[in-house]
């Protein structure tokens, strides 16, 4: 019989524990040790180290040939979280489960704990557990070190934390529910000058600035109302000073769509604009991005 109160407790001390000790993609060392010594504490055999620091463990109940995985991810953010008053805060500065994994590999290893003692399904659960999910390579990676190869199944199952649904409510849909992700680099070159001479020059902050706010007319004015979409530039990086318009300017940012035809689509606009404004104004698109010295 699972004591309840039990349980929260652990899934609790397991939350905080890993959100106290953040780890960035593919180097989920410790945090690899900590979720393997808990499956094992289960009674699980512990299978690591694929593609990186991934790892996998199975339950196999009755003779059941069905095998269905669940999956969690590990890596954290490069956030410092700047949380004095919460006793369980990052331990580590400039890291933070920002994006909730603690929470996820929480979720996959309560699942683990109520089937190891339960035992009530016929058939094979598989839990895994994906480093670096964040920069997108760490399920790559899993896959080509033979993840599904020595631990097939028949269907995968994840989930992710939703802030603002009711506690204890999932939400799910037909179809896909969760994007996928663009990374961009917008890259113009005008020609710096003295900040008290910007006739003399080609401003490229301004060209840059023009293009991130007509950026935001392609989901309102090119996209079907009813297709979602999301275009976010997320850096602004210039090789000026305060006195100095600069000559580079580079924005970058992602996408978030539902399906390749908008990805096309986002991404064919998204040149016609850049190039289009950087001619209007003299100057080019397209150059190598340019070192990080200074964020406007």
């Amino acid at each position: 019989m699972i004591n309840e109160n039990e349980l929260h407790k652990q899934l609790v001390t397991w939350r905080h524990h890993l959100h106290q000790h953040p780890e960035v993609g593919f180097e989920e060392l410790q945090t690899s040790d900590y979720v393997t010594a808990a499956l094992q504490e289960m009674g699980l055999e512990v299978h690591r180290n694929i593609g990186g620091t991934g790892l996998v463990a199975s339950l196999s109940v009755g003779d059941g040939t069905g095998v269905i995985g669940l999956r969690a991810d590990m890596d954290a953010l490069h956030i410092h979280e700047d949380a004095p008053d919460r006793d369980h805060a990052s331990t580590r500065a400039g890291k933070m489960h920002a994006c909730g994994h603690d929470g996820h590999m929480t979720m996959i290893l309560g699942a683990a704990k109520l089937l190891t003692e339960s035992r009530d399904f016929n058939g094979t659960v598989r839990f895994i557990f994906q480093p670096a999910e964040e920069h997108g390579r760490g399920a790559k990676a899993m896959i080509a070190d033979g993840l599904f190869d020595r631990f097939p199944v028949d269907a995968l199952f994840g989930a992710h934390n939703m802030p603002g649904l009711p506690a204890g409510t999932i939400a799910t849909r037909s179809g896909g529910i969760m994007a996928s992700e663009d990374n961009f680099v917008i890259s113009i070159k005008g020609k710096g000058t003295h900040a008290a001479r910007p006739h003399m020059g080609i401003d490229p902050i301004v060209i840059a600035s023009e293009i991130v706010l007509a950026l935001q007319t392609i989901v309102s004015r090119t996209l079907d109302p009813s297709v979602p979409a999301v275009i976010s530039c997320t850096e602004f990086i210039t090789d000026g000073i305060r006195n100095a318009i600069p000559t580079h300017v580079t924005i970058k940012g992602d996408t978030r769509s539902y399906a390749p035809e908008v990805q096309a689509l986002l991404e064919k606009r998204m040149r016609e604009i850049s190039d289009g404004i950087c001619q209007l104004h003299g100057a080019t698109c397209g150059n190598p991005p340019i070192p990080k010295t200074h964020q406007k």
